[in-house]
């Protein structure tokens, strides 16, 4: 387990990858330096979310396994209900790229949760800013642009805060802030889950 401390962990300076050109280098780049911290930071969210809430939830570190050609522009460990994977689900993702850091709830367009997320946040609207997928494409979008969700079968919808920087250098900070942010959108996720 991550203790707490207050070690550097993932910096500004760790942002500088994904303006790496070439697809081998920067993935060299993200799996060296910044997936395993991401692996660190999800076993100690997904402790904590249990204990607090008595929610299992399991954290995959984004593989980035189907690009062989154009290197991902973000990378993240996501919070799933299981154990084999997260990309159906509705899950919770925290990660970094070039824009900054971002804690986010997700069902992407072949999740089959999507419909219920987006019905949990029209009913319920939402704390945090609201994007709608479309493919690679993510677009801010009002509480009224949710119903898009549930009419056209490409599209998903996202949740949460971006940060144009890191939230600190330290891994306690990390923790902090990650934590916060999932408490902000944790009633989404769990009215996702007692719905499935």
């Amino acid at each position: 387990m991550l203790e707490k401390d207050s070690t550097q962990f993932i910096t500004s300076r760790d942002l500088e990858i994904f303006t790496i050109p070439t697809f081998a280098e920067r993935m060299t780049e993200i799996r060296s330096r910044v997936s395993p911290k991401l692996e660190l930071l999800g076993e100690r969210l997904t402790e904590a979310i249990a204990k607090e809430t008595g929610e299992i939830v399991h954290y995959h570190v984004a593989k980035h396994a189907r690009r062989t050609v154009n290197p991902p522009d973000e990378t993240w460990v996501a919070l799933s209900p299981s154990a084999r994977g997260y990309k159906g689900y509705a899950h919770i993702a925290v990660g970094v790229g070039y824009f900054g850091s971002f804690v986010k709830l997700i069902a992407k367009a072949e999740s089959k949760e999507k419909v219920t997320l987006a019905r949990a946040i029209m009913e319920f609207g939402s704390p945090k800013t609201i994007w709608l997928t479309k493919g690679d494409n993510l677009v801010e979008a009002s509480l009224e642009r949710v119903q898009e969700v549930l009419e056209k079968k490409s599209y998903g919808v996202e949740t949460g805060t971006v940060i144009e920087d890191v939230p600190g250098p330290t891994s306690d900070r990390w923790f902090d802030w990650s934590m916060q942010e999932i408490a902000a959108i944790w009633s989404l996720y769990e009215f996702v889950r007692k719905k499935v």
